[in-house]
């Protein structure tokens, strides 16, 4: 009953630290921006911390007393410093700004500087994560002989707990509570779990291995009366060096999962929405199979001991079904009963189809990896319990640091470099390798050792020789003829595609449809870039977030500005952009623009530049990246570097957007923009203008039938006075009521879900009214 109990703890442990760590990673996206870059600093420093805990204090683990005493002490520490760590990170900013602003943006020591504030908020709490492992398998594991399957026990209850914690988080918590109230239910988990813990603790024995109380010494005796010393005890099956080798290989199994883990999840995205709730679902999905994986070898080990040839065929299995992956993938897009099986609500289809996606791909070589822990943990330990927590921690740390390196090195240098499927195959080869040097280190000759792990080696090779080219897993429809181009990076995946006969180019970002140039999403950019402009004859600078396809930037870049700053987190979408010259007008080699890659926000937090102009290009709030575009802290931050004349516009498309959540929209941009009005250009795209004077339609007119209106070229993409003037659908009055009263969207409490339903109501009333009078 008792060990029960501590498995049930172990399970809310994990959920209570993934809960934190979903918190701390939304809080650190606000202070640090969005980007990929952002999110690598966050984890490093979350898992960089839960290493050097395992490692460090797991050293303490079976020196100890009882253990149950430390790991509620460290359940009490979590809790507290997990709650403040999100005002930690709040409090930083002005600090993280000041430093942010002595280097060049996009630089490297803007990363180096996220890294160390993100350290500074994060580490101390993650090391408290990191050491719960090596206490709680020291206080759990108290047997020989049973060491691997109760280490198992544990890691399956924990990774268990994690993904309903994931789950729990993204999807009910976070859009009901908030980002502060989430990390307060989940200190009050630790507390409780603390006091349960401490119960415990009263009846449990002291663990024999502990320092004792000093006793008198001995008289010491003569080297040659002493008995003789007993021969160290024979290690189960494997020698040290076989040991030393498991150690490292596992190491290296941590580098390659995590890597395939993210290479997983980039191709993931491709097929989905990419929503605020997919990182919380995939990363549930992933931890579900590692806590079943760890069941499977839990009945594994109980049934027979653990061999090296045992884990030579896991790496195998691992390294096969991570190639048929991808074959998977590339079948996917012909299944049509993956878009059509489920519930025509939006976010139940969403939900549903990243779940069995997930399922029918990635969960069979996630499974495995969770088998490889119980497997390795009783070759490593040699199923002794003298030494479990302290080993345990040693393998956790080093582990997740070497699965740090694989997510980084994926991320930023493999990917670019050759590719998604070429980084997955090489992958794969890897673990089939150490399959086979496994084997030769088990030490039998049977027909089966000399097959299976060569065999396997060789169907591998086969099987890469077969793959289809690599554009499937960035754009899940295949590559056709009129594919003009394609790159892979750290931050987005981009596919443009050109159809002469249809007059039409169309960029995927992500797999996503972002960038058209139909005539309804042409006339969106045009006034985008060319309104701001019309209405600012004066300005001299203008800023774009969200360089996309340039259209925008290249009609900003008819109007005479001195200069133009154009802001995007991915370096492929500018090279994309060279495709779109005749529609950007060759903006990409205009003398007034200077490009930045980075994040939005933290660009905002970094310039010391005001801007007459301040545009944004098509961002979807329901973004999993995106939403913190649309919140009353961004529309202050953007408030702050307009001159006094200075306009500033944002696209708000409205596709997959519920009615009230774009209400609440409106109500945080007028909160700060008093003079905002609404525009309509068709189709499920909006545009807000906060202009710094009440704009009319009238007033408008009069502004652009005055003189000269400016370029020749705006008539020719916008059309008469007249006809500019009829996108204005709602002036700062009537806004104001269609807004109505209501909560503001912040920081905190930012939660965008789709909504199929409500796109059809907000397109419905803005075709048929209300108009501005």
């Amino acid at each position: 009953m008792q060990r029960l109990t501590l498995i049930i703890i172990f399970f809310l442990s994990g959920l209570a630290a993934l809960i934190h760590q979903l918190v701390w990673m939304r809080q650190a996206t606000l202070l640090f921006g969005g980007n990929v870059y952002a999110y690598s600093a966050v984890f490093v420093a979350t898992l960089g911390g839960a290493a050097l805990g395992a490692y460090w204090l797991g050293q303490w683990a079976d020196r100890v007393k009882s253990p149950l005493v430390i790991y509620a002490l460290l359940q009490v520490g979590l809790g507290l410093l997990g709650a403040l760590a999100p005002f930690a990170l709040l409090a930083m900013r002005p600090l993280y700004t000041t430093i942010a602003q002595w280097f060049a943006i996009d630089s490297a020591w803007i990363n180096a500087t996220r890294v160390y504030f993100a350290m500074l908020g994060l580490m101390v709490p993650s090391l408290l994560i990191g050491a719960t492992l090596p206490f709680m398998a020291r206080a759990f594991v108290r047997q020989a002989g049973c060491v691997g399957r109760q280490l198992g026990q544990l890691y399956m209850a924990q990774m268990a707990g994690a993904a309903v914690g994931s789950g729990l988080t993204g999807l009910v918590l976070l859009p009901s509570l908030g980002a502060y109230e989430t990390a307060y239910v989940a200190a009050g988990l630790n507390g409780l779990l603390a006091l349960g813990t401490l119960w415990i603790a009263r009846s449990q024995p002291q663990w024999p291995g502990a320092p004792q109380k000093r006793v008198r010494k001995l008289p010491r005796l003569k080297k040659s009366s002493l008995p003789p010393e007993a021969p160290p005890a024979a290690p189960s099956g494997i020698g040290s060096i076989t040991a030393k080798f498991v150690f490292v290989a596992y190491t290296l199994s941590g580098f390659i999962g995590l890597g395939d883990a993210l290479i997983w999840t980039r191709i993931l995205s491709t097929f989905t929405a990419n929503t605020v709730f997919s990182f919380s679902i995939v990363l549930s999905l992933f931890l579900l199979a590692l806590a079943a994986g760890s069941g499977i070898g839990i009945w594994w080990t109980r049934r027979r001991a653990i061999t090296m040839m045992h884990f030579a065929h896991v790496e195998i299995l691992i390294g096969l079904t991570a190639m048929l992956t991808l074959f998977i993938f590339a079948w996917a897009p012909n299944w049509g009963w993956l878009t059509t099986a489920f519930s025509n609500n939006l976010l139940t289809h969403s939900i549903l189809l990243e779940l069995w996606l997930g399922l029918l791909t990635v969960f069979v070589p996630a499974a495995l990896l969770g088998l490889l822990f119980p497997v390795v943990t009783s070759l490593y330990t040699q199923e002794s319990a003298e030494a479990v927590g302290k080993q345990v921690g040693r393998l956790y740390a080093f582990y997740t640091i070497s699965a740090i390196l694989g997510a980084l090195i994926v991320a930023f240098v493999a990917i670019p470099r050759i590719g998604l499927q070429a980084t997955a195959a090489t992958f794969s080869v890897l673990n089939l390798i150490i399959g086979v040097v496994a084997s030769w280190l088990a030490l039998t000759h049977s027909v089966q050792s000399r097959l299976v792990p060569q065999g396997g080696l060789a169907l591998g090779i086969a099987l890469i020789l077969l793959l289809p080219p690599g554009y499937y897993l960035g754009f899940h429809q295949g590559a056709t003829e009129q594919m003009k181009f394609y790159a892979e990076g750290p931050e987005t995946i981009v596919a443009v595609f050109d159809a002469p006969d249809q007059k039409s180019k169309r960029m995927f970002v992500n797999g996503g449809d972002e960038v058209a140039t139909d005539p309804t999403s042409l006339r969106a950019f045009r006034l985008l870039g060319h309104l701001p402009a019309l209405l600012n004859p004066e300005a001299q600078s203008a800023l774009m977030l969200g360089f996309g396809n340039g259209i925008v930037t290249g009609s900003l870049n008819t109007h005479n500005l001195a200069r133009i700053d154009a802001v995007d987190r991915s370096t492929e979408q500018f090279k994309a952009a060279e495709l779109y010259q005749p529609e950007n007008y060759n903006v990409l080699h205009s003398q007034v623009l200077h490009k930045f890659r980075e994040d939005e926000r933290n660009f905002l937090a970094q310039t010391l530049d005001n801007y007459d102009i301040i545009t944004t290009d098509i961002l979807q709030p329901v973004n999993a990246n995106r939403w913190m575009l649309f919140t009353q802290e961004f529309y202050n931050s953007v408030a702050t570097h307009l001159t006094p004349k200075g306009l500033f516009m944002q696209w708000l498309p409205f596709d997959q957007l519920s009615e009230p959540d774009y209400k609440q929209i409106i109500r945080t941009f007028q909160t700060t923009f008093p003079n905002a009005t609404l525009w309509y250009t068709g189709g499920n795209q909006t545009l807000l203008l906060a202009p710094p004077y009440p704009l009319s339609k009238e007033r408008l007119l009069a502004m652009l039938g005055s003189g000269d209106p400016g370029d020749t070229v705006v008539p020719d993409d916008l059309g008469t006075p007249a006809e500019i003037a009829s996108y204005l659908v709602m002036d700062a009055d009537a806004l104001q009521t269609y807004g109505g009263r209501g909560l503001l969207v912040t920081d905190q409490n930012a939660f965008f879900l789709p909504d199929a339903e409500g796109t059809a109501k907000l397109r419905q009333m803005l075709e048929a009214g209300p108009k501005a009078p």
